[in-house]
């Protein structure tokens, strides 16, 4: 059976949201960057399950932007920007294993629309041979149905996926299903514990 490394994105592949794409944002809002930052986590679940642009900005901003569309687009525009920036150690030791072991590469990441449409426009992401969002799935991590939805699409068994994430929780649901998963710590670490998972399943 196929092999698969599935990985989130966001501080994994990904480097963290920089604190400039927050204080930048913040500017745009009219609010303190703690403040905002704040209400940017409180009200992202939904945008990440498929929320509109719109909605979730004026939730953010406190204020309907139904009439400010400008606006709602340099919101959009600004932190799409701020998750682009790859940490390129975890993205080429993820190519470098699946390569060398023969194991396919996959994305699950809870996205917005915006996030994931960039994602799947980068070079990079060709070397996933599938890409999951919680926008287009409806579903997000650590919600189990997500993993069952990837596994089935997949065709895989819990047993031949290796998930990646840097989120304890999100862990935890994967290993509670049958995955075999890891918490996501450094790129440093990351050759070691593919490697690991390598030799467990030969």
């Amino acid at each position: 059976m196929t092999r698969w490394v599935l990985s989130d994105y966001g501080e994994v592949i990904s480097a963290p949201l920089p604190a400039e794409t927050i204080r930048e944002l913040a500017d745009l809002a009219g609010q303190q960057a703690d403040e905002f930052r704040d209400r940017y986590w409180k009200f992202r679940p939904p945008y990440d399950l498929g929320q509109s642009d719109c909605a979730y900005w004026s939730a953010v901003l406190g204020r309907e932007l139904q009439a400010e569309p400008q606006l709602v687009e340099a919101m959009v525009r600004v932190d799409v920007a701020g998750w682009m920036t790859l940490n390129p150690r975890t993205l080429a030791a993820l190519i470098k294993f699946g390569t060398h072991a023969g194991v396919r590469l996959a994305l699950l990441s809870n996205a917005p629309e915006p996030l994931a449409t960039v994602i799947d426009h980068s070079g990079w992401s060709a070397s996933f041979d599938r890409r999951f969002y919680s926008c287009r799935l409806g579903l997000a991590k650590p919600d189990p149905a997500v993993y069952e939805a990837v596994l089935d699409d997949l065709g895989a068994t819990p047993q031949s996926v290796l998930f990646i994430d840097d989120r304890a929780e999100n862990v935890l649901a994967a290993t509670a299903l049958g995955l075999q998963a890891v918490r996501f710590t450094s790129a440093e670490e990351l050759p070691d514990q593919l490697e690991d998972w390598e030799t467990s399943t030969r």
